[in-house]
């Protein structure tokens, strides 16, 4: 699986035609995607809910190969002058969340 941020802010039509462009972009059918779920950030203001930040997508993909080559296809994406994407595959980001956890440095996790 493949965590993307970066995605712009956007109604449930307009989703839609993003889920098209990322598996239009990403040429889905050389990498075997499975699923693309799109989520934004709510955020209450004032009582009233609405929808802040970017948004995110979580792509599955049928293997760990596959997810690489997605990540790496998509970070640093240009989607437009506001929106660059950044991508990461699952393992690559609990490495992430758990960096200095354990006081480890980054030569721990040099490959």
């Amino acid at each position: 699986m493949v965590i993307l941020n970066g995605l712009p802010i956007c109604d449930e039509k307009k989703a839609e035609k993003l889920v098209k462009l990322l598996m239009k972009t990403s040429d889905a059918k050389k990498l075997n995607i499975v699923d693309i779920e799109v989520n934004f950030v709510d955020e209450e203001v004032d009582g009233v809910t609405k929808k802040t930040g970017t948004g995110q997508a979580f792509i599955t993909l049928n293997n760990d190969a596959d997810a690489r080559v997605c990540a790496t296809t998509f970070n640093g994406h240009k989607l437009d002058k506001k929106h660059i994407f950044s991508a990461c595959t699952f393992p690559d980001f609990d490495k992430i969340i758990s960096y200095g956890e354990d006081n480890k440095t980054s030569e721990d996790y040099k490959t």
